[in-house]
């Protein structure tokens, strides 16, 4: 059955962007579907505002499916309010102001919004308005929360800003470290550059640059990979997942020969944010550099990273 009533949501901040301590505010309108309606009898007209950390998509993990009885959504925050005490909202004064201040649950804290694949932290206000007869009319909008500081306490105090990585990737170089080569096939290559900092500021890009110093096989591509690393512990168990958020081509085709090339990435909001650890979650990130060659030889150079917001 078609409510012939609907809830709308507005902030008053055009970008529904927030960052702890701020005041929201807004308005929710009752919209009558049928304009010969005046008036209407309500019960109450309530807002409620939270802040979730959960798991998710457990049908797809066998164990993170294990160990979903102990996880269970963390509240962040938590707030509610009623709209009006008046027991009938007229059709000519129908919009409604709500305003709170964004602050934790508890003894908890604020985490920015973020969208992962088995992790995610989400904040809305939903609005419910019981009609004389009981029956329930509601609605929900999400907004962003972002958080000034966060990931500064994964760094080190001895961990200097920019801290500049130098590279430097050959056969031998590979063998020995994180990096990875998918064929032991010889092959002789040589490539060195640097990225300009491995603690890097969410609102700056991700950038450095690379040059083919020497290569015997032509090129195909180089990309730059985004990779979040999402874990969550608990008595039950632990996992560790690493999916990919994003890649961007670099190098497409045989590229000149001790040419600089630079590259950049910007953190895509929502499905990045400042590295965090929370009771049983964690989010890191790290970059993978990927060569490959036409008769299919890859390499990939992998970069943890730090990523903080001022």
């Amino acid at each position: 059955m078609k409510s012939e009533y609907i809830l709308q949501i507005k902030f008053d901040k055009a970008n529904n962007t927030f960052k702890p301590g701020d005041f929201i505010s807004g308005g929710v309108t009752v919209v009558f579907t049928d304009p010969t309606m005046k008036r209407l009898e309500i019960q109450q007209f309530i807002w409620k505002s939270e802040g979730t950390i959960i798991s998710q998509n457990k049908e797809t993990h066998k164990d993170l499916e294990r160990m979903s009885s102990q996880l269970h959504p963390v509240l962040l925050h938590q707030l509610d309010g009623q709209l009006t005490k008046d027991k009938y909202i007229l059709q000519e004064k129908n919009t409604f102001p709500f305003k709170y201040q964004l602050t934790p649950y508890q003894d908890r804290k604020i985490l920015e919004t973020y969208v992962g694949v088995y992790v995610a932290i989400q904040y809305s206000i939903e609005t419910e308005l019981t009609l004389s007869n009981g029956l329930k009319v509601t609605s929900t909008i999400p907004y962003f929360v972002y958080v000034p500081g966060q990931g500064s306490d994964r760094i080190k105090p001895t961990d200097k800003y920019p801290r500049v990585e130098h590279f430097l990737i050959t056969p031998d170089k590979l063998l020995g470290n994180s990096s990875t080569m998918n064929k032991s096939q010889n092959a002789k290559f040589r490539i060195n550059g640097l990225i300009d900092t491995s603690i890097c500021q969410f609102q700056e890009d991700f950038h450095g640059s690379l040059i083919i110093e020497e290569c015997d096989s032509e090129i195909r591509t180089i990309d730059l990979q985004l990779i979040r690393v999402e874990k969550l512990e608990n008595n039950l168990g632990k996992i560790s997942e690493a999916t990919e958020i994003q890649l961007i081509q670099i190098v497409e085709g045989n590229a000149t020969r001790g040419l600089e090339i630079p590259f950049h990435m910007i953190f895509p909001k929502f499905f990045s944010c400042p590295n965090f650890q929370f009771r049983e979650f964690s989010v890191d990130f790290e970059v993978n550099l990927v060569m490959i060659l036409y008769d299919g030889f890859k390499v990939t150079l992998n970069f943890p990273i730090n990523i903080i917001r001022k």
